[in-house]
């Protein structure tokens, strides 16, 4: 469901025009094959040896398979963000045999960093997706698989690259990406699997002029001011607890309910700066369990054994920080809060972080999809919704890309 929403936005903004053109005839499109070739970033005992061969876990290949579309190049659009791409991609992963050779499905976004040359560019990318074929863990078939706990995880890539224009049709890039795998806490164990790699592909494009990055800067419309976006979001999540006798799941799952306001200021056309009013509802907040059942032979987190507190416990209000990255179609939301309600307690207390990708789905209605942590290291819960946004007074300015 997740994944269909995705889909139906960027075709949504495909199928659209872009107020700048007759038709989609100017669009510039573009077909890339890639091949990553990357290593295991060990991060778990799994993968340095403590797995049925013995061995350490490096080898990892991605072959990817993408389409994305341009928007017209001397269109407003292709004015701000210089070299801006976006589409949808399909990945095949291998792996260790214990791990499995999964397929992903994402969604991504580039564009230019830096004209270095004429033909030469410096760009980034980021991909966002999920990654399916898992061989998981097991408690019998896979019981010391402790990186990925499902069949179906998310998929975060990451990287820079070095474009070089053959010809009008045709670019040979080479970079390097940091890729990350995770079920977001939806299922355990969640020790999550990071690579880095390093990519070489082929784009071929339809309707790009043969022109010269190196044009002179041109000048915009932008609309300083602020906004501010609503969110509200659910999503549920698996729990463990830390005892004396170790770390142990707790059985079932706990449902999440949250909601932002988040005023910010547009600085740029690319960039807002803000804050956000942060209210969360955690169903698996500050659960305790009773110990001396855990000594039991049989044990099975029955209920007698496992203290939910009261409601007004499992309750947080925050303040957060926030900058967002503004692409077509795409805003990349970082923030950084500390609860004013529950802070003291012992799931809501310290930092919390959020990074999160607003998708545009009409002009003041988005799709949220989000990851929280607490501390920049312990795993929260994901952040699954819808954003409306209010347009406050603004003043418009040119700026020059």
């Amino acid at each position: 469901m997740l994944w269909a929403a995705m889909a139906m936005a960027v075709a949504a903004f495909a199928a659209s025009g872009d107020g700048q053109t007759a038709g989609d005839s100017a669009r510039v499109h573009r077909i890339e094959l890639e091949g990553v070739s990357g290593l295991i970033l060990h991060t778990n005992r799994f993968l340095t040896g403590r797995n049925p061969e013995v061995r350490t876990m490096n080898h990892a290949a991605v072959v990817r398979l993408k389409y994305a579309f341009m928007p017209p190049e001397e269109s407003m659009e292709a004015r701000l963000y210089k070299g801006a791409y976006q589409g949808v991609g399909l990945s095949l992963h291998d792996f260790n045999a214990q791990l499995g050779t999964p397929v992903s499905l994402y969604l991504f976004q580039g564009a230019t960093v830096k004209t270095l040359a004429p033909r030469l560019a410096l760009n980034y990318e980021w991909d966002f997706g999920l990654t399916y074929g898992w061989k998981p863990y097991d408690r019998e078939r896979n019981p010391f698989n402790a990186v990925i706990g499902s069949h179906m995880t998310a998929y975060i890539d990451v990287g820079f690259y070095l474009r070089w224009m053959l010809s009008r049709q045709w670019d040979v890039n080479l970079g390097a990406t940091i890729t990350h795998y995770s079920n977001g806490n939806t299922a355990m164990p969640n020790g999550g699997l990071n690579v880095a790699g390093a990519k070489l592909s082929v784009a071929y494009y339809i309707n790009r002029k043969a022109q010269a990055d190196g044009k002179p800067a041109m000048t915009a419309p932008h609309e300083k001011g602020w906004h501010a976006d609503i969110t509200l979001y659910g999503a549920w999540k698996k729990k463990g607890v830390d005892t004396s006798e170790g770390a142990y799941a707790i059985p079932g799952t706990f449902g999440v309910a949250g909601l932002n306001f988040n005023p910010m200021y547009s600085l740029n056309p690319w960039l807002n700066l803000g804050g956000s009013v942060d209210m969360q509802y955690d169903h698996g907040a500050n659960i305790d369990i009773d110990e001396d059942a855990l000594r039991k032979p049989y044990w099975a987190g029955t209920e007698a054994n496992i203290h939910i507190p009261s409601w007004h416990r499992q309750v947080a209000l925050g303040l957060s920080a926030r900058a967002e990255f503004v692409m077509p179609i795409f805003t990349i939301n970082f923030g950084i809060g500390h609860n004013l309600i529950n802070n003291r307690t012992t799931d809501m207390r310290g930092f919390y972080e959020v990074l999160a990708l607003k998708i545009a789905l009409a002009r003041r209605l988005y799709l949220h999809i989000g990851y929280s942590l607490y501390d920049f290291y312990y795993p929260n819960n994901l952040m699954l919704g819808v954003g409306y946004r209010i347009n406050l007074k603004k003043n418009k300015t040119q700026t020059e890309r």
